[in-house]
């Protein structure tokens, strides 16, 4: 990455922002009082969450050379104060800061570190082999290089390779660990594990035999969206026939570029042009900028995992250039979209919109990434950027991809969560099967490409089916508490930031997007065998808002020349445009009513319902399928400056809420749960302790699975108690959280009840009016070697309620390895035990670090999910009907975003009466002339395996963490 020196980045700020401001700093002050190496702090959460849940392969190579390394820095509280302050008038008309936006220089001057602690960093660093390669412009961050061993005798870590999901990955296994004075301005570490952000598009090829270049498309009949389509339905053809296109907005404020897109993969600018002219729309070139070593084409290795990103790129910077036709795209390219791509565009200050079509549920992101770069993206809007970026493709439930059924829970998609980014969520057309083609649609073809006639009914985008969850994601953020610019209408009342904010049509199927990947287009859209490249996914979402956003900005600038046309922050606007003023709302956005973004889900697993479905329905106003609802781009840019933005918020430091309990968290059949709650300052001292001082009052709302319980709790001292009614709970999974409204002094912040590895962990509640029963312990630990038998773990089944009768266990991994399996006292054919009185009945569970072909029978097949690294949730399987057997294959395959296997192979083994008993054994019976058994050693690692009890609709589980050494 290209950086000024080192001592070029604190300059002293200059101009009317700070001269008309009492809180402007000449200086950022000096942090680190001196390095002493003997003196240590661990920086928190700095193991990737998808750590566990990958395969260890041993130790990386000490010679691997680690080229994206970065430092990142925190903020004082004092800093933060000041920045709320500024991100708040920014966005007030009547302030004098209004659209007074910083350089990164300026930024760096009041909110990154003083150029003295830069040097300290910088002078460690050195000395610890590492080369530097960069300082931020806003003196936030140092990128530097160096090797495995380096890294690892630096910063006290350990680095493996690993394999999740079919891919190669190297990663820390153990929390960095710095001189205890920088770890106190640390905020995280990137680049110490290679793990990505997935792509949110959902492509697939079109397949015909005559070429036509016209859509609708008079080969099937079928419609696809061109440019021109989508100017008719979103009503931006006015704005582009009157010379709004997206051009000059970035010129002067910057960078001169409108839209940067961030990628992780070379882009083919052939396929651009193709792009172009095939919709009619005038040649223009992006500009691509790469930082750090060039990732390269797309390739399927699995060193170094990129596939679809290609197409992401392909589409990204077609749609946003096709939303905006004159925009000056530029495509920020790196090896990592997040770590390197994303700041370099914002310290770069390379255009006033960006675009990122990636993402990962908000349990996967990490704590420590999501707390750095959501400052990152503060310094964003401060610079007057605006960031657009995917709601995801998976519903409700944002942890579960590639799959037919979800069994993660709830959850959102980062950084889209986040309160300083635009979150683009999906909807689909609803022109009706018989009068659609008429009614919206012509049979012909006219300016770049177009057909539609009018705007075209939606609803929340829905296309979920047996191959796999297809749907716009939404929900309330697990981490994010509700900024207060987020009110009105249909807006949930649980205290927690809520996505999406706006959408448009995300369907694959009904209708997709044209773009070109790979040659495809050589006769119009199509390739040489008359196929179409189509592609949905709120992938397309995110830049073709960004683009609508190029043209509010530039008739702001056409209305208002003496003001920046910069936005920043789009929510405010966006929500007093929404829910702010309603005389505007039906204006500017078309109110989505119909539909779900509902995930089928596996009984028993976190928040799913007896009714097997999860999510949220499409209503009046905001809603969590589709937000405020789709976007007339010509009413949005004609009425921006009308509406005045809801608030900001305006308190003064940010605070950190924990939610622990000292009961057991499973089998709670006595009805209640205790809980404590702790509010603190959310920074820390050089030391890594939580700065002290007044203590944040106020009060704490506690959740049941994003519902809110009971009234709120006062804070006294920072501290809270609460009793949770558990018999008012169903059976089965609960996710428990706290969320602290904020006061004068402290902003809110939300907490989740952490399992001792500090992963969100559920409760698991037995009823106390039904019959049901428990699984516990609840958690468990077994270590053996490979190729041995680990020692039995006894399981009580215990009935409440008067519950007889049979229970069926079965036993899944949501990873891959070599292991077996025995229940004793032996499970019946079912694979049930059963329960007939009041006594409790115990079984013991023996895991082998091996896997044997010795008499095996057929498995039963099952689709199963991909599960990202995520929350530690148990992945449910029924059980399979097949006869004796002893051995059991756990196996999780390879699967891809872009690829259309979804086959997962499953061998369950069953124990029968003559069963192998307690133990499992490599040594078949037979009544034939023995020979050899094939044996499978399991890969030393550490495994998570879940054992699930059901009976009819109740569900419990228990988890084991297997270590095989």
């Amino acid at each position: 990455m290209q950086s000024p020196s080192l001592f070029r980045n604190i300059l002293p700020v200059l101009g009317l922002v700070f001269a008309l401001s009492p809180l402007g700093q000449a200086a950022s002050p000096n942090r680190i009082a001196a390095v002493a190496a003997e003196s240590r702090a661990a920086v928190p959460h700095t193991v990737s969450p998808r750590v566990k849940n990958a395969a260890d392969l041993g130790s990386a190579p000490s010679d691997r050379v680690l080229d994206s390394l970065t430092l990142r820095f925190n903020m004082t509280a004092a800093q933060q104060a000041t920045l709320t302050q500024l991100l708040n008038d920014q966005q007030n008309p009547s302030s004098p800061r209004y659209h007074q936006w910083l350089t990164p220089e300026q930024f760096g001057a009041q909110f990154g570190l003083s150029s003295a602690d830069l040097a300290k960093v910088s002078s460690w660093l050195t000395s610890q082999g590492f080369t530097i390669t960069g300082v931020a412009r806003s003196s936030t961050f140092i990128t530097f290089t160096g090797t495995v061993d380096q890294a690892q005798k630096a910063f006290h870590t350990t680095i493996h390779n690993l394999n999740l999901n079919g891919e190669q990955h190297f990663a820390n296994t153990t929390d960095a660990v710095l001189p205890a004075s920088i770890a106190g301005v640390v905020s995280t570490i990137t680049g110490l594990n290679n793990f990505r952000l997935k792509s949110r598009a959902v492509p697939r090829v079109v397949k015909t035999d005559v070429l036509d270049p016209k859509y609708t498309s008079s080969v099937s009949g079928g419609h696809f969206i061109a440019p021109g389509d989508f100017y008719t339905i979103y009503d931006s053809k006015a704005l582009i026939s009157s010379g709004i296109d997206g051009t000059g907005v970035g010129a002067g404020t910057g960078g001169g570029y409108s839209i940067a897109v961030m990628g992780q993969v070379d882009l083919s600018l052939a396929d651009v042009a193709a792009f172009r002219a095939a919709s009619g729309l005038p040649a223009n070139v992006p500009t691509v900028k790469t930082y750090g070593p060039d990732p390269g084409a797309a390739t399927t290795s699995t060193s170094t995992p990129n596939t679809g990103d290609l197409a992401e790129a392909q589409l990204d910077v077609e749609w946003s250039g096709a939303s905006a036709p004159s925009a000056k795209i530029v495509y920020v390219n790196s090896k990592d979209v997040i770590n390197t791509s994303m700041p370099a565009a914002i310290d770069n200050n390379l255009a006033p919109i960006i675009s990122i079509s990636y993402g990962n549920c908000e349990a996967a992101a990490g704590i420590s990434d999501m707390d750095s770069f959501n400052q990152l993206f503060q310094q964003a809007n401060a610079e007057g950027i605006t960031i657009v970026g995917p709601a995801g493709d998976s519903g409700a439930t944002d942890c579960d991809s590639n799959t037919a059924i979800a069994t993660q829970g709830l959850g959102v998609d980062f950084p889209g969560s986040s309160p300083f980014v635009t979150s683009a969520g999906g909807t689909m057309f609803n022109d009706g099967s018989s009068t659609g083609a008429t009614t919206y649609w012509s049979a012909t073809n006219g300016a770049n490409s177009s057909s539609a006639v009018s705007y075209i009914p939606e609803t929340a985008w829905n296309e979920t089916s047996a191959s796999g969850l297809s749907a716009g994601g939404g929900g309330a953020s697990a981490f994010f508490s509700k900024p207060s610019w987020q009110s009105g209408t249909g807006v949930p009342n649980d205290y927690a930031r809520d996505v999406p904010d706006i959408s448009l049509d995300s369907a694959s199927n009904h209708d997709g997007y044209l773009f070109c990947a790979q040659g495809s287009c050589v006769n119009g859209y199509r390739d040489a065998s008359g196929n179409l490249n189509v592609v949905g996914g709120t992938s397309v979402v995110a830049p073709s808002f960004a683009g609508i956003l190029a043209l509010v900005e530039q008739e702001q600038q056409k209305l208002s020349p003496n003001i920046s046309p910069r936005i920043g922050n789009a929510n405010p606007t966006l929500y007093g445009l929404g829910l702010g003023n309603s005389s505007y709302y039906n204006d500017v956005f078309h109110d989505i009513t119909g539909g779900n973004n509902s995930s089928p889900c596996e009984t028993g697993t976190p928040n799913c319902p007896s009714t097997g479905s999860i999510g949220y329905t499409a209503g009046t106003g905001y809603d969590q399928a589709t937000g405020l609802g789709t976007i007339d781009a010509y009413n949005l840019a004609t009425k921006w400056s009308l509406s005045t933005p809801t608030g900001v918020n305006s308190a003064a430091t940010i605070s950190a809420t924990s939610l622990t309990t000292t009961a057991s968290i499973c089998g709670i059949s006595s009805g209640s749960l205790p809980l404590s709650v702790n509010v603190i300052n959310g920074t820390f001292d050089s030391s890594g302790n939580p700065i002290t001082g007044s203590f944040p009052t106020g009060t704490v709302q506690f959740f049941v699975d994003s519902a809110a319980v009971g009234s709120p709790v006062a804070l006294v001292s920072g501290h809270a108690a609460y009793t949770l009614n558990t018999s008012a709970i169903s059976s089965g999974a609960h996710t428990i959280s706290a969320v602290y409204s904020g006061d004068n002094t402290y902003a809110g912040s939300r907490g989740t009840l952490l399992a001792s590895d500090g992963s969100p962990s559920p409760i698991d509640v037995v009823s106390t009016t039904s019959p049901d029963f428990s699984i516990t312990p609840c958690n468990a630990n077994v270590t053996v070697k490979a190729g041995g038998v680990g020692p039995g773990i006894v399981f009580t089944l215990t009935p409440f309620q008067g519950f007889t009768g049979p229970i069926t266990l079965t036993t899944n991994t949501n990873q891959t390895v070599a292991a077996s399996y025995s229940f004793s006292p032996a499970l019946s054919s079912t694979n049930t035990i059963t329960i007939n009185s009041t006594a409790s009945v115990p079984v013991t569970l023996t895991l082998s670090a091996f896997q044997s072909n010795a008499k095996t029978a057929t498995a039963q097949l099952k689709l199963a999910s991909n599960h990202p690294p995520a929350m530690k949730l148990p992945w449910y399987v029924a059980g399979s009907g097949a006869t004796l057997a002893c051995m059991f294959l756990l196996v999780l395959p390879r699967r891809r975003r872009w690829g259309a296997l979804l086959a997962v192979i499953i061998s369950v083994g069953i124990i029968g009466a003559g069963g192998c008993g307690g133990s499992s054994s490599s040594t078949p019976t037979s009544t034939t002339t023995p020979t050899p058994t094939p044996v499978t050693n399991a890969t030393p690692g550490t495994y998570t395996i879940t054992i699930t009890a059901v009976a009819g609709n109740v569900s419990h589980s228990a988890t084991i963490l297997f270590t095989v050494q």
